[in-house]
């Protein structure tokens, strides 16, 4: 069964819309104009839009140094009428990552990525957790499975996915395995797997025919198949014969992109307190 991503993010934003409206803006820097990043961003203005929020882009030259762009940020979300801010990854490879995100204030963190927010979450302390994180736990929810009997493979252990989606699981299921996309036999490794999370971004990395029975697959893996950005859209998951094993996975697009921008939304509410 395909798991629908926009209909579980309408209901995410259908409770938000329910709430008091935050009256701080919500900003954002895209560094360059990546055309996967541009679509990215796209789709969290269209959901603030949708909520009423004030959302503003701020374009920012690709060869913009680490300290410069340090800055840039620490001024554009310094502001008291800036409510949440983020900065849209990946970032050329010469800027230091975690300097730069480290410019965002932890209470306008909703991304959660810089040393402050990661370090409140890891550490139990955080209002919000990574919206990765809180993709996993929506879609879980809705399965309906007792995690303390399962086995779940992590495919890829990054910084955006792997490594917060991993902590977060560690202590709830039965046997967590982290892989990495280059592991010598990934077919083996995830062929008993109860539930299986990827985020690498290869294209048919695994398959469906390499899966058990009535597993679970939330695929985070966002790739074109074939040449030029008019490639065909794909994940890490290659569905084919899914249903006939009766495994439930997130479709690419519309699976787990749609919930992971509403749960980014529903992290601007929580900082700013509307969501207790």
């Amino acid at each position: 069964m395909v798991i629908d991503g926009n209909a579980i993010a309408s209901g995410i934003i259908a409770r938000l819309k329910k709430l008091p409206k935050p009256a701080k803006f919500f900003g954002a820097v895209l560094v360059g104009d990546d055309p996967a990043s541009v679509n990215f961003l796209k789709q969290k203005e269209k959901v603030a839009h949708e909520l009423g929020l004030e959302f503003r882009l701020y374009p920012l030259p690709v060869g913009a140094t680490t300290d410069e762009l340090r800055a840039e940020i620490g001024r554009l979300a310094g502001p008291k009428t800036c409510g949440g801010f983020i900065v849209q990854l990946p970032l050329p490879e010469k800027v230091n990552r975690h300097y730069v995100l480290n410019a965002i204030p932890k209470d306008k963190d909703v991304d959660c990525l810089s040393e402050a927010g990661l370090g409140a979450f890891y550490t139990g302390r955080s209002a919000i957790v990574p919206p990765a994180t809180a993709t996993v736990m929506e879609i879980l929810k809705l399965e309906k499975r007792d995690l303390r009997g399962l086995k779940v493979a992590m495919v890829g252990a990054g910084f955006l996915i792997g490594k917060p989606v991993g902590f977060w699981l560690q202590d709830k299921v039965a046997e967590l395995v982290v892989l990495d996309a280059k592991v010598k036999d990934l077919p083996a490794e995830i062929a008993d797997a109860d539930i299986v999370i990827s985020g690498v971004g290869q294209p048919g990395l695994f398959s469906a025919k390499q899966l058990k029975e009535g597993a679970i697959v939330i695929d985070f893996g966002f790739s074109r198949a074939g040449d030029g950005p008019k490639g065909k859209i794909v994940g890490d998951f290659e569905p084919t014969g899914a249903d006939e094993k009766r495994i439930d996975y997130t479709k690419t697009p519309g699976g787990t992109g749609p919930v992971l921008v509403a749960k980014l939304s529903e992290n601007f509410y929580m900082l700013n307190q509307s969501i207790k």
